[in-house]
């Protein structure tokens, strides 16, 4: 009894896979060969056109002469303006608040300040920084926070200045 009962499942799980097939067979659309060679072509296509643009605009910024004669640290604080006190609206290279870039082979070595020893952004703005840094192929980046000397608005830029409107 146990064997015919199983012979009858096996019998009924067979038909069943055998339908499932038949019909998934008419849903799904087989592709002639002309259509694969075409979605072949049209891929490649958009691939090579794909890379020709990135490969455009990354020459595009190679050549720029400006970055070409630009020494390493002047790099660096090119990359820092696109760092922002998240609190002011200026980037920290014309607000005044880095004192100081070396840019060794092995490392970069930055000292910021923040506009208050209370200035609760200091460590989101160092994260920035050597985060913006690292993006940028500078190896090593180190961001030192120090409080001496003290920066007040003196130290804000005269585009800085202008960009704030004071």
């Amino acid at each position: 009894m146990l064997i015919a009962l199983l012979l009858i499942l096996s019998i009924l799980l067979a038909t069943g896979i055998g339908v499932a097939v038949r019909r998934q067979s008419k849903v799904t659309r087989s592709f002639s060969q002309e259509e694969q060679e075409e979605d072949a072509r049209v891929y490649a296509e958009s691939t090579k056109a794909m890379e020709a643009t990135v490969a455009e605009a990354l020459a595009d910024k190679a050549r720029d002469p400006r970055l070409a004669s630009m020494s390493d640290e002047d790099l660096v604080y090119e990359v820092l303006k696109e760092c922002y006190d998240p609190e002011i609206p200026l980037n920290v290279v014309d607000l005044g608040l880095i004192y100081e870039v070396k840019a060794n082979t092995d490392s970069v070595d930055i000292k910021m300040s923040v506009t208050s020893p209370a200035c609760p952004s200091g460590t989101v703005i160092a994260g920035d920084i050597q985060k913006k840094l690292t993006e940028a192929g500078f190896p090593t980046p180190k961001v030192q926070i120090v409080m001496e000397p003290a920066w007040s608005p003196q130290r804000i830029s005269e585009a800085g200045r202008k960009a704030l409107g004071i």
